[in-house]
């Protein structure tokens, strides 16, 4: 549509008739040349949609020329509007064309332009005609048949952007839930949420019997050679730490005792691993230096404990375990190689 007129009287008495020439440009602009007394110009109404907001734009921009370009230049336009005599350049944004506001909206980018290029602020009386004439303006837009179809070609303009930019935001926050996914799954892993939950709901069920007897237990090294026999008893569970087991051990220049469980000081909510403290751990002594029955090999009785992950445990690995020599010539050293080898194949094994 090119040439309609329509003749308003803004809100403002002091701006008289206007006079509004109404041109569609590209892009669902739509350019009103405005004659008035003391006023003259081109007024473009820009329908603008805001990131981050609704697809279609539900305000507007009114650029002060007679070109849809929203860029500021510190220059002339061609037809910017005059209002008593002061030029206004710049455009104002934010409108909503339903309800505009009243009064001391214009933007920072509406100024007037001196014809040497400077830029003024731009005067109280001026200022409010020309609010006066925008309103007048937006309200005439808002109720134009042509509306829907003029946001609509301005939507598609910058579809291709936005789509963009909505499917970076959309990359983003899939990326946070599998964050916080994998997070998720990390925490249930490590505090074994449903293990700890079962078994809290459980009753305790009645401890078996200890197995009677002596077994006869193969000695081997790191390497796999054999290095004897020797045989093992439980003697008692242990009520110092509970889920551990005392046993007893007896073999060749060897005899003792080992308090075998699990690692229950570390971080996880279910005791993982293995620890063997050498000597019988009693009630009266869980965290004590010494214990009774500290197993003696050639002799030499050896103290201390040790701890290690299960999976890593087999009948010749791991190949060293520490070990503190309690009597002899090397108290309060580590153990011989040869006493050390043969304690790891008790302890280990």
């Amino acid at each position: 549509m090119r040439g309609t007129r329509s003749d308003r009287r803004p809100s403002n008495p002091a701006l008289g008739p206007l006079t509004f020439d109404v041109h569609f440009l590209k892009h669902g602009r739509t350019r009103y040349v405005v004659r008035g007394r003391h006023i003259r110009g081109s007024f473009v109404v820009i329908p603008v949609a805001a990131k981050n907001g609704p697809v279609l734009p539900e305000t507007v921009r009114v650029q002060f020329s007679c070109d849809g370009d929203g860029d500021f230049w510190r220059s002339p336009r061609e037809d910017e509007p005059f209002v008593h005599n002061v030029r206004v350049h710049g455009w104002t944004d934010g409108i909503d064309p339903d309800n505009p506001p009243l009064g001391w909206y214009l933007g920072r980018y509406a100024v007037n332009l001196r014809d040497n290029g400077i830029e003024r602020e731009l005067p109280t009386g001026a200022r409010r005609r020309t609010e006066a004439v925008v309103q007048a303006v937006v309200r005439h837009w808002s109720r134009l048949p042509e509306r829907a179809a003029l946001v609509l070609a301005a939507a598609t303009t910058r579809a291709a952007e936005y789509a963009e930019h909505e499917a970076e935001l959309a990359a983003e926050q899939e990326a946070k839930a599998a964050s916080a996914q994998a997070e998720r799954a990390r925490v249930r892993v490590r505090s074994w949420l449903y293990a700890v939950n079962g078994i809290s709901r459980r009753r305790p069920r009645p401890r078996g019997p200890l197995r009677p007897g002596w077994v006869p237990v193969s000695l081997v090294d790191d390497k796999g050679l054999g290095m004897g026999a020797l045989r093992v008893r439980e003697v008692e569970f242990s009520e110092a730490l509970p889920g551990a087991v005392v046993y007893e051990v007896e073999g060749c220049r060897l005899a003792g005792r080992f308090t075998v469980g699990c690692d229950q000081w570390r971080p996880e909510p279910l005791p993982q691993g293995v620890r063997v403290t050498y000597g019988h751990v009693e009630d009266s002594s869980p965290f004590c230096h010494e214990h009774p029955h500290e197993p003696r090999v050639f002799g030499v009785r050896i103290g201390d404990l040790w701890e290690c992950e299960a999976a890593k445990i087999t009948a010749s690995s791991p190949g060293r375990l520490a070990a503190n020599v309690r009597t002899g010539v090397r108290a309060r050293m580590s153990a011989s190689d040869a006493a050390e080898r043969r304690r790891r194949s008790r302890s280990g094994g």
